[in-house]
């Protein structure tokens, strides 16, 4: 059965004395990056790691953490890559779910290591290796499972989404059949590594294509990161549709002058179609769109090229999937007609850890995954997400997509970014409200966007409130945060 490290390190190998990894102003070459593999492997056999063991990392973007990854997998065990600015109160839940060998931090990162000390924690140089350690032995687990992603489901309690290295594979190597990725370019990797998009796109898509990676640690502050793509000639980028607003909004201040870009992809949340214009302001290329989910390792869909796109939809759905929209009785429905985004191949996940029924909820015994996403396709094939079954805003009975609502907002002259909500209301039920965060300058009323919106759709689809906010909540991986805006509304 292949693995990723024999991908990767075989790939290092025909690289050795190339160039493959720019981390702030050098580049690594293969060679480099394997002496920091078989350091981290000598480490981790000293420490006692052994098959079926859990690794965790709380580290930024960095060569070590490809390394560790490398070794973690030689020796058969899984990677737990988290958020190292979650906070103990977020981590502690999932650390005990999911109970790692040890926790890895960056030197000298105390505010990451405080608080998860009942665990073993080890410190690492971010482009060098472990410390000398010792783990501590935990029940084992599959040793094909390459990586836990951890998420808080519905209930705020932690999931865990294990992904084999078989996932990860079919996922990748599709990518290129559905998208021009070549050998000569050198790909961006600042998407947060404990999200599954930039774990995916970011550590093994451009290994698996012998091309170059450029690593940036975080993406704040974006001035950092257009520095990056500059100095290191990166020409495909991987983004979620917030650093392209924050990337504008740095370019505007700043001198940068970047001329090498081929390809600008985001996934990760819904994009606002505004933001094309501001990828080809900023890198002389407009954006496609793709989506996707964790538990299918994890992207679905993209927007092929520029000659073959369609802007704002998510794209056609990439080799090795089957694919369906349904009802709620798991009717397949026709075109142009919304319903639910089900999914099965060889990228999807096998089941959450240690959760049967959560597990029952959405993937079904023949394979078949439900994504919760709300969808409708064209006769081309072309995907547009309406959005999440919980998302959705019931309005006396009818039914209301808040990114149809938002598609509207976001493309009136005053506005920024915009998120719709659900507001509960004595006599509909619920109703729309927005939340809007304004370009610098603009000045209009929440009657003027409640007047714009009456003129382009139907009644009750239009915002009841609009509130003005300097900025919208976003999680780590830069999606909105709409839970939070509930709870304001």
């Amino acid at each position: 059965m292949e693995r990723l490290e024999h991908i990767i390190l075989e790939s290092f190998k025909k690289r050795a004395a190339q160039d493959v990894m720019w981390w702030e102003g050098s580049w690594l070459t293969g060679a480099d990056l394997l002496d920091l593999v078989e350091k981290d492997r000598a480490a981790l056999e000293a420490a006692g790691f052994k098959e079926g063991q859990r690794l965790m990392t709380l580290l930024p973007n960095c060569p070590a953490l490809e390394a560790l990854a490398l070794a973690v997998w030689s020796l058969k065990g899984t990677l737990i890559p988290m958020n190292m600015r979650a906070g103990v109160d977020n981590l502690l839940p999932t650390i005990d779910l999911v109970q790692p060998f040890a926790i890895v931090v960056s030197r000298g990162d105390d505010k990451a290591a405080s608080g998860v000390r009942r665990y073993p924690v080890v410190e690492t140089e971010v482009a060098g290796a472990l410390d000398a350690f010792r783990g501590v032995e935990r029940k084992s687990t599959d040793p094909d499972w390459a990586v836990f992603f951890t998420t808080s489901g519905t209930t705020g309690m932690p999931k865990a989404v294990p992904l084999t290295h078989s996932n990860f594979i079919a996922n990748v190597r599709s990518l290129p059949e559905h998208i021009d990725l070549r050998e000569s370019d050198t790909m961006l990797w600042v998407l947060p590594n404990f999200h599954s998009f930039g774990l995916t796109l970011g550590m093994l898509l451009p290994h698996f294509m012998n091309c170059k990676v450029t690593v940036v640690g975080v993406f704040m502050p974006p001035l950092k990161v257009l520095q990056a793509i500059q100095a290191s000639g990166a020409d495909v980028l991987f983004f979620v549709p917030a650093m392209v607003e924050f990337l504008k909004r740095s370019a505007a201040h700043n001198t940068i002058d970047i001329k090498n870009v081929r390809l600008v992809i985001t996934g990760g949340d819904r994009l606002n179609t505004a933001l094309d214009q501001a990828s080809i302001d900023l890198f002389g290329h407009p954006i496609l769109e793709g989506y996707g989910t964790t538990e299918c390792s994890p992207v679905i869909s993209c927007n092929p090229s520029y000659e073959n796109r369609k802007v704002g939809t998510i794209g056609k759905v990439l080799p090795g999937y089957e694919w369906k929209v349904v009802d709620a009785q798991g009717a397949e429905l026709p075109p142009e007609t919304p319903g639910v985004l089900m999914v099965r191949g060889p990228a999807v996940f096998h089941g959450y850890y240690e959760a049967p029924e959560v597990t029952a909820e959405r993937l079904h015994a023949d394979g078949w995954y439900d994504t919760g996403d709300v969808v409708k396709y064209d006769a081309d094939g072309f995907l547009t997400v309406l959005d999440r079954l919980t998302d959705i805003i019931i309005v006396g009975g009818f039914n209301v997509y808040p990114q149809e609502v938002e598609r509207i907002l976001n493309a009136h002259p005053a506005v920024a970014q915009a998120a719709v909500v659900s507001m509960h209301h004595a006599v509909n039920g619920e109703i729309p409200r927005a939340f809007i965060v304004l370009k610098e300058g603009a000045n209009v009323t929440d009657r003027d966007i409640i007047e714009y919106c009456k003129g382009k759709l139907a009644n009750y689809k239009v915002p009841r409130k609009v509130d003005f906010v300097e900025s919208l909540p976003v999680s780590a991986n830069g999606k909105i945060l709409r839970r939070k805006l509930r709870e304001m509304a």
